[in-house]
């Protein structure tokens, strides 16, 4: 093997630890839920948060975000099928999270708004995620934009080779 091979074998399995790290570090529920349960002051709230999934807690975020928003909207904001917000809207709704609406004139068409409970979580939810973006933004800083670009269009081509 040649030296260039070797080093780049080496480049590549420190990529593939790095982004392992990344996806674990992701994944990891019990973090965000520990944040979260540190923060609320609501019990309810602490008794529904191990019942509630990461993309339940997103899909709220973006119910609160954009207040009496139709489920075929909230699919395409989060790139989800209709399907998986029926589900998780319906869970949402049966914990009190969340209300649905319709208009007079128009009875097919669903409209989603949070409830005052399911306001607090999903401004705890968004304080987590700003705090995290806060610390991304740190790191970054530290790197000139052609770094960071060099990066980002590489995760980009390895994303596609996946």
């Amino acid at each position: 093997m040649t030296d260039m091979n070797h080093d780049l074998l080496q480049l590549k399995n420190r990529i593939e630890k790095s982004m392992y790290r990344i996806f674990i570090s992701e994944t990891d529920e019990d973090h965000d839920r520990l944040w979260l349960t540190e923060r609320i002051t609501e019990n309810r709230l602490k008794k529904l948060l191990p019942r509630i999934s990461v993309s339940g807690l997103h899909i709220l975020e973006v119910i609160y975000a954009h207040d009496g928003i139709k489920g075929i909207d909230i699919a395409r904001e989060m790139s989800i099928t209709k399907g998986t917000v029926s589900k998780i809207t319906r869970r949402l709704l049966e914990q009190g999270l969340i209300r649905k609406t319709q208009l007079p004139d128009n009875q097919k068409e669903i409209y989603f708004l949070v409830t005052p409970l399911g306001a607090e979580l999903a401004e705890l939810h968004r304080l987590f995620h700003q705090e995290k973006d806060q610390k991304a933004m740190e790191l970054l800083a530290g790197f000139d934009a052609a770094s960071l670009e060099i990066v980002a269009d590489f995760l980009e081509k390895l994303a596609s080779l996946r």
